[in-house]
């Protein structure tokens, strides 16, 4: 309970996610190329040129706003020492964080289909180079935000959608200037 007087402690949780690729999103199809090849690197040209468009990170910002697993009102609980809640919020908002190029590989081409494909093994597959085939795509952080009242007390536990965060005493906040930065591992 906060006594009369005592100035409120607002503490802002930020709590970051990787958002999953979406090609749709990013304009770029995920078929495989040679490494190496013009294929390839047409790819990552193309790739390289929608990371610079403003577009990009409208689309992302939707997209970590819309996708499957969104924080946007997940609940934020912080504890005291003695495990009884000091502060109850939400996760409030959200936004596109470090959007990038990733290059993945691969061992054999691109097939239209898993049914399509003829070969009971990868390495039976006479287009198997290991690692020989790569694939880019865009993907970005989701940093969601909100804050927190607390009730003093000389140590916190933060909790994120029911999933138990870290510990922090009193003075580790106050030197953090009561802002976190929590991330989904």
């Amino acid at each position: 309970m906060v006594v009369p007087g005592e100035a409120a402690i607002k503490l802002t949780v930020q709590y970051v996610t990787e958002f999953d690729y979406i090609e749709d999103i990013a304009g770029i199809d995920d078929l495989t190329c040679l490494i190496g090849s013009k294929c390839a690197s047409d790819k990552r040209k193309k790739a390289a040129a929608i990371l610079k468009k403003a577009s990009t990170k409208t689309a992302f910002n939707l997209g970590c706003r819309d996708q499957e697993v969104s924080y946007i009102g997940s609940r934020i609980k912080v504890t005291s020492a003695s495990g009884a809640t000091a502060g109850l919020g939400n996760l409030k908002s959200v936004v596109a964080t470090n959007i990038r190029l990733l290059v993945g590989t691969e061992n054999t081409a691109d097939w239209l289909s898993d049914d399509d494909y003829p070969y009971e093994n990868e390495e039976d597959d006479p287009t198997y180079i290991e690692e020989g085939y790569e694939y880019v795509f865009l993907t970005a952080d989701c940093l969601y935000s909100g804050t927190v009242t607390l009730t003093k007390s000389n140590a916190y536990t933060i909790f994120i959608a029911g999933e138990r965060g870290p510990e922090y005493s009193y003075a580790e906040l106050a030197k953090k200037k009561w802002k976190v930065v929590l991330t989904d591992s």
